[in-house]
């Protein structure tokens, strides 16, 4: 399928490069696409613009790469913006900014909204819609966002969104920090539909205190029997809540994800330091920014584990080549 074609549910002509179709995504060429990515802070690093991390980052073979982002960080500034996105591409990884100024706070989704729908960010998103994911927010809403509340705002953020001329796939963060896989269970069949172009991703950051894996088993199995399009945004070797005292069994979600086909992207690289958990087992998956760096569970994630990024993830031809020929 050409870039610019129909397709995704519905077939709308609206999509102009990677597409969601039932619960899987496709590049403009219609090949089949399973995010195998890591998450790194991009916005708090040095040159903001993803090196020298992007580089080292695609020696795992990773297909894509979320990108964080913030509206108001001094010298975070469109061109580094467009800059980290051009250098993804570069680095053949399909990139997803996503913005983090509403971090656990539903009523601030309209400020990452406003900075969405600007004009000189819209015409960068344009650029490069045919190889771009746009995640909307970083885990917008604590835990007493409601159903009808997470309804009502997305609703209104991808309707504004789309009239901007934003027609790449939306993900869309869990609230609860990321962490409420219920709720995107039950309001995302709804916001789909609601979506003119039908073309959105639901995020669930997976901070569970799940040492056996019982919980990401069942809710994977859930979310594939209502054919939700779902991606794993987060995840690590435990919980933020409890750090080592609450183990994540992690590698039962990559043994899951594979069967099922469900993209996922652990937090963080490490080229930019995690503060949380930072001396109890440290969510950085690499030492130094480094893809020599690697150690402990960021290794098993990105190498050694049989579903690691390195023995599973596949780039599509689109974004190696450029084309569908």
């Amino acid at each position: 399928m050409a870039a610019g074609g129909s397709g995704g549910n519905g077939g709308s002509p609206s999509h102009v490069g990677f597409y969601v179709n039932g619960r899987y995504l496709y590049d403009p060429c219609g090949e089949k696409v399973v995010l195998r990515g890591v998450n790194e802070m991009v916005v708090y690093s040095g040159n903001k613009d993803g090196t020298p991390y992007f580089s080292e980052i695609a020696k795992t073979g990773a297909n894509s790469v979320r990108i964080t982002w913030n509206t108001g960080t001094a010298g975070a500034t469109p061109a580094k913006l467009e800059a980290a996105i051009a250098n993804a591409i570069a680095a053949q990884m399909i990139p997803m900014p996503v913005l983090n100024d509403a971090t656990g706070n539903l009523s601030a989704l309209g400020t990452e909204i406003t900075y969405w729908t600007r004009s000189d960010i819209v015409a960068i998103i344009k650029k490069y819609q045919d190889k771009l994911l746009v995640n909307v927010g970083n885990e917008v809403g604590d835990g007493s966002v409601t159903d009808a509340a997470f309804t009502s705002a997305y609703t209104g953020a991808i309707t504004q969104m789309r009239n901007a001329g934003i027609h790449t796939p939306l993900v869309i963060d869990g609230s609860s920090w990321g962490q409420n896989i219920d709720q995107l269970q039950s309001t995302g069949p709804g916001l789909l539909t609601s979506d003119p172009d039908h073309n959105l991703i639901f995020s669930c950051h997976m901070y569970w205190n799940d040492p056996n894996g019982t919980k990401v088993t069942t809710e994977i199995a859930q979310t594939v029997s209502l054919n939700l399009p779902l991606i794993v945004g987060e995840f690590a070797q435990h919980a933020v809540s409890g750090c080592s005292s609450s183990p994540f069994a992690y590698k039962v979600l990559l043994s899951v994800a594979q069967t099922s086909e469900i993209g996922w992207l652990p937090w963080s690289w490490g080229g930019v330091k995690n503060s949380d958990c930072a001396a109890d087992q440290p969510f950085d998956m690499t030492s130094n920014g480094t893809f020599a760096g690697l150690r402990g569970w960021g290794l098993e994630v990105a190498v050694t584990d049989p579903n690691s990024i390195q023995k599973t993830s596949k780039r599509s031809k689109y974004m190696t080549t450029g084309s569908c020929n």
